[in-house]
Parts: structure tokens; sequence; C-alpha cells
């Protein structure tokens, strides 16, 4: 199968680095206030471009801090949306810049893919806008820090934030009774994480799809690139084989591209919808995918 991964952070910044991923914020997270030390630090240059920065050092913040240096007039975050994202992030301590985005092709993400203090930053804040965190080592990169950056245990990450773009956190649609037997059932959690409950039957022989839930979005086209949350499972091991819902990076689907069983099953769905496509393999198994879609690009 093809997709094209929507990886927003680094994996040695997210992923190998971190002792645990940042688990989504509830609806209507607390807003993170700005104070002492996100406002010392200066930011200019244009959004969307990468950021000159001036910070006095070293710099340490007692609780987790987010000025705004530009206000966007686009929609605003509840922290549980996936984002397109350019950012750099420097060391508090020293001033150094660790990591910057290729601000010319910003990646999309969902807030399992960010680190904590990253995640926690965008609630509240609107589509557009250029923000400065400054973040804990709690909510960075954890008690050890990450010598692989020269971050130490007590660093407190800067990091200035361009929100690119924002797009569904999961299927928001509503919920469709399926008719025709012979499917896993679907559980969502409230993250919505789907859990499967696979029968103890032979696997299908012929592929076949059905709508979850109906969202009320653009509908999907067969020219299109879709962003989805996808859930890949083994019809006869009955387990999850990959899903973008633990790995934190949602995945494209360019329609041109992608296999005929999701095509089919996506054309003509609107944004908002959830999918469960069941496509039979050479070795008699069948793979299930559960596809929420967040957005066309």
């Amino acid at each position: 199968m093809r997709y094209a991964p929507a990886v927003l952070l680094t994996a040695a910044l997210v992923t190998a680095t971190l002792s645990g991923c940042a688990s989504a914020p509830a609806e209507g997270a607390a807003c993170v206030e700005p104070g002492d030390a996100s406002n010392q630090v200066s930011v200019s240059g244009k959004f969307g471009s990468e950021p000159s920065v001036d910070m006095p050092t070293p710099l340490y913040t007692p609780a987790p801090q987010v000025s705004t240096a530009i206000e966007g007039d686009g929609t605003r975050l509840k922290g549980t949306e996936v984002v397109e994202l350019s950012w750099t992030l420097y060391n508090g301590r020293t001033g150094e810049q660790i990591f910057a985005t290729d601000y010319d092709d910003p990646q999309a993400a969902s807030p399992t893919g960010m680190l904590p203090g990253m995640a926690d930053a965008l609630a509240c804040h609107t589509v557009g806008s250029r923000l400065v965190a400054t973040i804990t080592p709690d909510k960075g990169f954890g008690k050890a820090g990450n010598p692989m950056y020269g971050v130490k245990p007590n660093d407190t990450l800067v990091m200035v934030i361009d929100i690119e773009e924002a797009y569904l956190g999961k299927a928001n649609g509503i919920s469709m009774p399926v008719v025709q037997p012979g499917f896993p059932s679907v559980a969502v959690a409230p993250d919505g994480t789907p859990g499967l409950t696979i029968p103890n039957s032979d696997a299908p022989t012929k592929s076949k799809s059905a709508l979850l839930q109906l969202g009320s979005g653009d509908k999907v086209e067969k020219s299109d690139t879709v962003l989805a949350q996808i859930q890949q499972a083994s019809w006869n091991s009955q387990s999850i084989t990959s899903s973008t819902w633990s790995d934190g990076s949602p995945k494209t689907i360019p329609m041109q591209e992608a296999p005929t069983e999701l095509t089919a099953a996506l054309d003509g769905t609107p944004v908002g919808s959830q999918v469960i496509v069941l496509v039979p393999t050479d070795d008699g198994d069948a793979t299930i995918f559960v596809i929420d879609v967040l957005g066309i690009l």
C-alpha cells in the first residue's frame, strides 16, 4: 500500500528520544498563558518564514508559558486538531537553535506526535498565529533531557511556532448503521482511536466497504489528496498492524495513486466521515482499514 506520511516532527524529537508521547488534550483544554519567560523572547520576521530570535540566557520558566508574536485570524484551536505547523526549537539555557522545520513545506501531525508542551501551547490560538512557547522539562524531553541535542535535564525549551493550517483531529460525522453482514464492529474512544472486534470467521474473499460515520464537509473527488487517520489490522491474526493514532502522524492518500479498494470507498465521501474497508490478501487473510477523513489538501 502506498501512502505519503505527513510527518510533523523528526522521529528523533518526538519518539525515539522521549520516554512517552503526548496524549491528546481534552476538548476545551486549558489555555497556556503568557508570562515573564515567554515575554522575554523577542521574535522578528514574517509569518511562515524562519524567525530571528533574541532571548536572555540562561532563560528558565517556572511553568509552561505562551506569548503571541503574531495574531492570526483563522480558526481558533481547541488543541485536539491535526495541524500544519512550521517551528524552530531553542535551548533556553544557551539560546542555541536545536532544530528548525522546512518553512517551505509545513507538514501535518496530531497532538500525540508532538512534544507535550508543544501540543499544550496550541490550544486557544488561531490559525495564522506565531507563538512563542517556553516549555518546562517535564513537558519537553523529560527528566533525562536530550544529550543528542545538548539539552540538560533542567533546561527550558523555547519554541517559535507558526500555525499554518488546521484540520479535524478525528471523524465527527453522524453514526451510520452497518446493515451489511461480515464487518468487524468498531467502537471509538473519546480521542477518536478506533477499537475493533473482528468476527471469528474466515476472512472475506471479496473487498467491500461501509460508511461508519457520515461527515458534513466537502466531498472527496478522484483527483484529490486526502488527509486521514488510518488504522490497519489483520483479520486472521486479529491484531492492529499499523495506526496513525499511535504514531501521531496522519497520512495523505493521493486518490490517483492509492489502491482501487480505497479510492472506491473514499470517492464522494464527505470530510468528517469514517469508513471501514476490507481488502483480501493472497495468503488467505484480509486487511482491515478504518479511515477517518480529516481534510482535503
